[in-house]
């Protein structure tokens, strides 16, 4: 695939200019002054100069005669070269900066490792035991500096032992030791096996004696086996719909419940130690055939279990592809003053072992469930978890409220977002108003395309051309299409991101939660989200470091054979409560002649296309751009609101029957977007669909 070109800004006329979301203010003078541009080099040089410039005339009643130094700004001469003092200053930081890297994967690097985070290896005669507090054990056995296995005992295994931590943790540690893909063994590092090794610790010393001894392994393994219980419930529910011959019938029942209810838990996905709700998963419709061939010995069975044979591993994690990449949340625990948020709580019972209750027609909260025809959740409120008082001693203050009996621990919950979700600041806000807790004051300027698709680029809300422009992305990417005769080729298409209104965006990296319900509640929405960041970073998210334009390339020699490339253009509203995206696709009987083939098209030029296809000449006629808008809504439901590809039914009662049809075929088209998740793929066949349509009429 081609590397995805430099992303402009298309101009647009009657726009407001951009203005930052943090409150201004105007001091009143008392007099009336004009404008000063204090980011001007004539005005610095000016304030430099000690308002000199300025002739020492006051302004507005204020005495301009002020240096740099005084605004905190350093001078030209303060800015020089840094003396020996300083220079030692840096040099040290650089060395304590790289002083804690993990270093590469060795016996003496582990052990250092192990001694900054305060954890006492002890030597075996042929492996090295980890004690990793009171809840962990690892077994580590080099050859040499190389590591031959590792075993991981504890964690939540000692809460509820089905919960298999230690298993699929050995797996993940065992792959952090090892070299990735590519990768020789001499540089394999210790980075992946350091942040997990961490996250261990931390867990360890927040339900430490000196903490209050509250076990944050025991809070955590409580919530997740309350929700691996909603979780088995709804997957029965989900088979008992799909048909008992149906392949690969378990697998699409879990994706069914992860992405459109409750969540999958699991524990240690991908490289990462700890239990997880899975809430999304990228064309979950889509199962690798590879992944469940028999093996040798299976090759004579007449029949095999299919249902025994899925349930045996999760195809995704076999996906080197990225196919079915998966968002979780990861559940854990964090220092927060009980006083100001609800702390930790140790049970198993957060949901009745009903599951579900009873639908009350006066219940005012149930009302959405009637209407929606879905089940209410039975969620428990468990009683508080207190501290153990500690052990009198001599030295006990009669006002030290630490020592008090009925104290609750200083720790909540938290979810940590893998991969961190880009959400509208307004749908940030409303989270963190969900769980009860104030959204971090940050008045930074950040928007969707600066953080989910040129993250490496200044953000386009801090060039102020955020509202003022339209902005546009530009790509080239290559597809493989079949044709209505069944033949396969590559087709090159171009395609243009078109983002008229700047939503500012946050990044989603954590949230804490008082209750699992929390957590259920806000999934439909995190969907709509993570769908839609999906699906446009495979089509615009730049992949690798961009081309130097400076340096020469070599001519390419023209192909007369190659078609040329299909232009495909994307509207894209981010602004709550439903990102909205049109798709405007060239009818497949429309084609240019071989002598008048396009250029590769400029900045100028790109930044007139939409328009053009726009136009009225363009939208008459039989061979007018095929065009579709997709509302993304909760769940990640996908809505077709306009569409110019199928043609509607009269509104008579002789026609019923057409519109259903017509009806069928537009949520068709919604339907193939959702499992292909690509839209290159779903533009053609859109075409494709169009073609066969207009053959059969």
């Amino acid at each position: 695939m081609a590397t995805p070109t430099p992303s402009s800004n298309t101009a647009q006329k009657h726009l407001p200019a951009f203005s930052s979301p943090a409150p201004r203010s105007t001091p009143h003078t008392g007099a009336t002054t004009g404008m000063m541009n204090y980011d001007s080099p004539a005005m610095l040089n000016m304030l430099s100069e000690g308002g000199g410039g300025l002739g020492g005339v006051p302004m507005g009643g204020v005495n301009m005669d002020i240096s740099l130094s005084q605004l905190g700004i350093p001078s030209a001469s303060a800015m020089g070269r840094a003396d020996d003092a300083e220079r030692t200053r840096r040099l040290h930081n650089i060395i304590d900066t790289l002083k804690q890297k993990p270093g590469r994967v060795s016996v003496e690097n582990v052990l250092a490792l192990c001694s900054r985070l305060g954890i006492e290896p002890h030597k075996e005669p042929h492996s090295w035991l980890v004690p990793i507090g009171e809840s962990n054990l690892l077994e580590i056995f080099f050859q040499g500096d190389e590591v031959e296995k590792v075993d991981l005992q504890g964690g939540f295994d000692n809460h509820n032992e089905s919960i298999g931590f230690g298993a699929s943790g050995t797996k993940i540690i065992y792959r952090n030791l090892q070299p990735l893909p590519g990768q020789s063994k001499i540089n394999a590092t210790l980075e992946r096996f350091a942040d997990n090794l961490e996250k261990l610790v931390t867990l360890d010393k927040l339900g430490s004696p000196q903490n209050g001894g509250v076990s944050c392994y025991e809070a955590i393994a409580g919530v997740y086996t309350s929700l691996r219980k909603l979780f088995e419930h709804e997957k029965k529910l989900a088979l008992a719909v799909l048909e008992g011959d149906m392949p690969y019938r378990s697998h699409k029942a879990e994706r069914e419940v992860l992405c459109k209810r409750s969540g999958r838990p699991r524990p240690n996905t991908g490289d990462r130690l700890g239990l997880n709700l899975e809430y999304w998963m990228d064309r979950r419709h889509i199962i690798p055939k590879s992944r469940t061939k028999a093996t040798a010995s299976e090759k004579g069975k007449e029949k095999m279990d299919v249902d025994f044979q899925e349930q045996s591993e999760y195809p995704e994690d076999n996906d080197d592809l990225d196919t079915n990449t998966v968002y979780s949340l990861t559940l854990e625990c964090e220092h927060s003053p009980s006083t100001l948020y609800t702390p930790i709580r140790i049970s198993d019972d957060w949901i009745s072992d009903a599951i579900e209750k009873p639908v009350d027609a006066n219940d005012a909260n149930a009302l959405d469930n009637i209407i929606l025809n879905t089940p209410s959740i039975d969620w428990q409120e468990p009683k508080p978890t207190f501290l153990e008082p500690p052990a009198p001693s001599a030295d006990d203050d009669a006002m030290n409220l630490d020592v008090d009996p009925g104290r609750l621990p200083n720790i909540r919950f938290v979810a940590r977002f893998n991969p961190p979700l880009v959400v509208p600041i307004t749908t940030y806000m409303q989270l963190y108003q969900s769980v009860g807790v104030e959204p971090p004051q940050d008045f930074t300027a950040t928007t969707f395309v600066g953080l989910a698709l040129r993250p490496n680029e200044l953000d386009p809300a801090m060039t102020g051309t955020a509202g003022a422009t339209t902005h546009e992305i530009r790509s080239t990417r290559t597809t493989l299409v079949r044709s209505l005769d069944g033949t396969e080729k590559d087709t090159t298409h171009n395609l243009s991101l078109y983002v008229p209104k700047m939503e500012y965006s946050r990044r989603l990296e954590s949230l804490p939660f008082a209750h699992p319900k929390q957590l259920v509640e806000i999934l439909p929405i995190l969907r709509q989200y993570a769908f839609t960041t999906s699906l446009l970073q495979c089509s615009f998210l730049e992949s690798g470091p961009k081309k130097d334009a400076s340096l020469p390339t070599p001519p390419v020699t023209p192909d007369t054979n190659t078609d040329a490339p299909l232009q495909l253009d994307i509207n894209l509203s981010y602004t709550p409560p439903a990102p909205r995206l049109t798709m405007h696709i060239p009818h497949p009987s429309s084609s240019l002649p071989s002598e008048s083939k396009p250029e590769p098209a400029t900045p100028a030029s790109v930044s007139d296309l939409l328009s053009g296809l726009l136009s009225a000449e363009t939208n008459a006629g039989p061979h007018a751009p095929l065009s579709v808008t997709l509302d993304v809504h909760t769940n990640a439901e996908l809505v077709v609101s306009e569409q110019n590809v199928v043609e509607g039914a009269a509104h008579d009662e002789q026609d019923l029957d057409r519109q259903q049809q017509a009806a069928d075929r537009i949520k068709r088209i919604a339907r193939a977007l959702e499992v292909s998740g690509d839209l290159g793929v779903w533009g053609e066949w859109v075409r494709r669909e169009v073609a066969r349509n207009q053959q059969e009429n």
